[in-house]
């Protein structure tokens, strides 16, 4: 797939797409030929697009992604380490799906003073 085509069917543009190359959370895309500037990505790469996006919209910093990723790829790390890193960030998760939960309740209870017609303002 060539730039255009990656970031249509990742619902990005081609700067998030560079941008994402740049930071190192894309591996750098093969350029089979020479005498263009045309570069191909894998569908891998496509995949690692939407698991950025999906974790940006979850709250995540790039920083974060790029820390998983590189715990993912650090062929340096021990199998062990990979895991130790990895359950750290899903009981990050946990905890950010606690929070959500917490903040959906309080949000709710809101909604209902509001329809209710209730009021948490001070008699005056």
């Amino acid at each position: 797939m060539r730039i255009g085509e990656i970031a249509s069917r990742a619902g990005v543009s081609r700067d998030t797409v560079r941008f994402y190359e740049r930071m190192g959370l894309l591996n750098e895309a093969a350029q089979p030929h020479l005498s263009n500037n045309y570069k191909e990505y894998s569908a891998l790469a496509l995949r690692r697009i939407e698991l950025i996006t999906h974790a940006k919209a979850l709250g995540f910093t790039l920083r974060e992604i790029a820390d998983v990723i590189g715990a993912w790829e650090q062929e340096a790390l021990a199998p062990g380490e990979k895991r130790v890193l990895i359950r750290e960030k899903i009981r990050e998760v946990e905890n950010k799906a606690h929070s959500l939960a917490v903040l959906r309740v309080a949000l709710s209870e809101a909604l209902d003073k509001v329809e209710s017609g209730c009021s948490d303002e001070l008699p005056a």
